[in-house]
């Protein structure tokens, strides 16, 4: 199950960075424990700690240290009002380590009812589009391509099934089975 565990982590770390205010003072690692039970991650305070220090070196994270207890925050740099919402495309769209392209890439995938109410809430995209099906949604939005958009991906785990483009639907799936290979036997 440690395929499972690395899983469960992202998708943690996911919602962790969700919950984050958009300026300062910010919130404790206790209130992040308390609402990340509320959103169905049972963790420690120690574990909270760890996973915003890790973040705070991919995202812009700031942590008010004025006052104790400490207080996290998305960085002013993070631009525009995150109204604990962290976005995404705009992440996506200025991310300096990956080359932008212009046109972008047209993503479809099935994703569960639970991702579909998340991203009604938080689009990926202007142009994202969930249509209902018989079990789950499917997901169509034109999106940046680059490995945050992968981490974004294999972050929603069995939520979320990558349809096309097709490779991208081949490169996640060896990325999964790879990572699944090595915790077996």
């Amino acid at each position: 199950m440690p395929f499972a565990t690395t899983r469960a982590t992202l998708s943690r770390q996911w919602a962790l960075l969700r919950q984050l205010p958009g300026r300062s003072p910010g919130i404790t690692s206790a209130e992040l424990v308390w609402r990340l039970r509320d959103v169905g991650f049972t963790v420690s305070k120690r574990t909270v700690e760890r996973d915003l220090n890790e973040l705070s070196l991919i995202f812009p994270l700031e942590r008010n240290d004025k006052s104790i207890p400490f207080g996290w925050h998305w960085s002013s740099s993070a631009g525009g009002e995150l109204r604990g919402n962290f976005d995404l495309q705009a992440y996506l769209r200025g991310d300096s380590l990956q080359p932008v392209q212009e046109q972008g890439m047209e993503l479809q995938a099935w994703v569960s009812d639970h991702l579909a109410r998340q991203l009604r809430e938080a689009p990926l995209t202007a142009d994202m589009q969930l249509t209902a099906l018989e079990q789950g949604h499917r997901l169509r939005a034109t999106v940046v391509d680059g490995w945050p958009l992968r981490w974004w991906l294999l972050g929603q785990g069995e939520g979320l099934v990558v349809e096309q483009p097709a490779a991208l639907r081949d490169e996640i799936g060896k990325t999964l089975a790879n990572a699944a290979a090595q915790y077996q036997g």
